[in-house]
C-alpha cells in the first residue's frame, strides 16, 4: 500500500499535537483525520475505512487504553493498528496492554513517528 491510499485518525485533545501530526503525515502523502472527542472518534471510524489509528493516552474526559480496549474488542475495528503517544512514565506497558500495537513517548521524533507509521501500515495487524 502507498501512503496516497492510506487513511489515518489521530486523536489528540492537544490541538497543536493534532495539526502537527496532519501536516506531517499529509506531506508524506497520507490521508489524515483528527479527532478530539469520544463521540468524534466512533462517527469517524463509522464514515471511514482507516489503516491506522495514533491516539493520545490521556485524552479530555476519558483514558485513550479505554477507547483501544473498545476497538480492539470489535470484529469490525480490532485488525486496525493502533499507535498510542503519551507523555505518561506508566504509558507505554498500559498501552501496550490494552491491545496497542505499538507506543511513541512524548515528545517524540518525527522521523520515528514516521518510521512506526510505514511499519504499521504495512504490517497487518492480529
Amino acid at each position: 500500500m502507498n501512503n496516497q491510499q492510506a487513511w489515518i485518525l489521530v486523536i489528540d485533545d492537544d490541538p497543536d499535537i493534532s495539526m502537527m501530526l496532519k501536516m506531517m503525515l499529509e506531506y508524506k502523502g497520507f490521508k489524515v483525520v483528527t479527532a478530539d472527542r469520544v463521540d468524534e472518534i466512533f462517527q469517524a471510524i463509522s464514515n471511514k475505512s482507516f489503516n491506522l489509528i495514533i491516539m493520545d493516552m490521556l485524552l479530555s474526559g476519558i483514558n485513550g487504553t479505554d477507547i483501544c480496549v473498545q476497538l480492539k474488542g470489535k470484529v469490525d475495528t480490532r485488525s486496525i493498528p493502533v499507535m498510542m503517544i503519551s507523555a505518561h512514565p506508566n504509558a507505554k506497558e498500559l498501552c501496550l496492554q490494552a491491545g496497542a500495537n505499538d507506543f511513541m513517548a512524548k515528545p517524540f521524533d518525527m522521523e520515528d513517528i514516521l518510521n512506526t507509521v510505514n511499519r504499521l501500515i504495512k504490517t497487518p495487524s492480529n
